[in-house]
């Protein structure tokens, strides 16, 4: 596999989790100062590495080689290996890569390889390269965010950070945090019954590549069986919770009520929304269960529940959720929203969601919405996380070269599509809007798992295709 799984290896044995990335930046500025390559490595430790041009291929357009030097590091339990110092433990069997016991860095260590490797041949034809690797791609985009391409000359851009041979990746969602507070008061005496709510076996998922799914949200669900309850009679919430992250989409969501609806009523209310709720996401969700238990300890008695429960309730049933809006002319979700985070504590009542759009005027209609929704309800509201998306260009001369080179290679046109998520060449793209880019990649199983294997030949096969396309000449 010529050099491209020995600089992986190498890479492996090399601590490289998110944001601690000082070695692996260190192993990039070495290879370039053995290989004397001109190279340039910012505050941030971002790296760039430039190699000019090979005879004949002067006065071609540039072409930049992009991935991301961190990875997601996790390990199984019981696990001794400390992540944060240790070297994975690499194993082969039946042409796949893996680490036992932790997560493989195949995203996107094999980007970084595959680059080190093209670097290191001078028998290859190929434009002046730019090599760019960032850093802490998987915990924000970091160093995309904050790199500086004004010494950047090249054209086309090769992001080596997709997980599926065969696809040639062509534009991704920008996206948005936003942060919402109502305030709430713990001033409403009980009614009469208390009961915890909880709602189980969604299948959750991430809010960029499964939000098409139509997957239920268990926040959302939720906030529809409250405002049911609080319709038929008094009820206020005395806590309410649900989800992990803001881009994730919530499985589990609880809440603890007080109520005078009767027993016999409360329990028909209960089996009722579960048959409907049932019923909408037939075939989608087959596991969903509502389980509600009734609470009778003495300390609960003297609890006092909020005061906007029903609020809230309206709240959870009038923002939008999940697809917005899909792409015109390619089969993929254009702008969504996630409510990914629900709690109550002693600020008040929290949402955290997760807006995302390949369209940057459709995320900013998107966050219009949102926020005149909330802010009439009267929640406060915060921003953050704001990245660009990748808008799919039909005219791109790299996705041809990409396309006709896959044909030639496979004997098979390949798939060209867009991903519902983040990709770096977003914020690229922002900085030099001239990029004309795509993002390919070999076959990584289970990627951010304990469960990450690399598909060793596709490595080969994706090498010889990036290979192929570098060697194509317009002058």
């Amino acid at each position: 596999m010529n050099n491209t799984l020995k600089y992986f290896k190498g890479i492996c044995a090399i601590p490289h989790g998110s944001y601690n990335i000082e070695k692996i930046s260190d192993y990039l500025v070495n290879f370039a100062v053995e290989k004397g390559l001109k190279y340039r490595r910012d505050d941030l430790k971002n790296v760039i590495i430039w190699k000019d041009a090979s005879a004949g291929y002067e006065n071609e357009p540039g072409i930049i080689l992009q991935g991301h030097m961190d990875m997601v590091a996790v390990k199984d339990e019981g696990v001794s290996l400390d992540l944060e110092k240790d070297s994975l433990l690499l194993k082969e069997e039946d042409g796949y890569l893996f680490a036992e016991g932790t997560s493989l860095g195949g995203d996107d260590g094999i980007a970084v390889a595959m680059a080190l490797d093209i670097l290191s041949d001078d028998t290859l034809s190929h434009p002046a390269l730019e090599c760019i690797f960032t850093v802490n791609e998987e915990v924000g985009m970091d160093g995309a965010m904050g790199i500086d391409l004004s010494d950047i000359k090249g054209r086309y851009l090769i992001n080596i950070d997709s997980e599926e041979e065969g696809v040639i990746t062509t534009s991704c969602a920008g996206g948005v945090r936003l942060l919402s507070l109502l305030e709430v008061k713990r001033d409403v005496k009980r009614h009469g019954a208390m009961y915890s709510v909880e709602l189980k076996g969604l299948k959750g998922g991430h809010s960029g590549t499964s939000i098409h799914e139509g997957r239920a949200n268990a926040c959302i669900v939720l906030g529809s069986l409250l405002k049911e309850l609080v319709k038929k009679g008094n009820t206020d919430l005395v806590s309410i919770y649900g989800g992990e992250k803001d881009n994730a989409i919530p499985a589990y969501a609880s809440m603890l009520i007080d109520t005078d609806i009767d027993t016999e009523k409360f329990v028909s209310i209960i089996n009722d929304f579960d048959q409907k709720i049932n019923d909408k996401y037939k075939g989608i969700e087959d596991e969903i269960k509502i389980v509600v238990t009734p609470v009778t300890e003495d300390s609960a008695c003297d609890t006092l529940c909020i005061d906007k429960t029903e609020v809230i309730a309206e709240i959870l049933t009038e923002i939008p959720d999940g697809v917005i809006k899909m792409c015109t002319g390619i089969d993929m979700v254009e702008t969504s929203l996630n409510l990914g985070v629900m709690r109550l504590d002693d600020e008040g009542f929290k949402l955290d969601f997760c807006l995302r759009s390949s369209v940057a005027k459709e995320k900013e209609d998107l966050k219009e919405r949102l926020g005149t929704i909330l802010a009439k309800k009267g929640c406060k509201l915060a921003l953050t996380g704001d990245y660009p998306g990748w808008e799919f260009n039909p005219d791109s001369k790299l996705t041809k070269r990409f396309a006709d080179c896959y044909n030639d290679q496979y004997g098979q046109k390949p798939v060209v599509t867009g991903v519902h998520a983040g990709l770096e060449c977003g914020i690229l793209i922002e900085k030099k809007k001239e990029l004309d880019c795509v993002s390919v990649g070999p076959n990584i199983l289970n990627i951010h798992t304990t469960k990450e294997k690399l598909d060793l030949a596709s490595v080969e096969r994706t090498r010889k295709l990036v290979l192929k396309v570098m060697e194509i000449k317009e002058n």
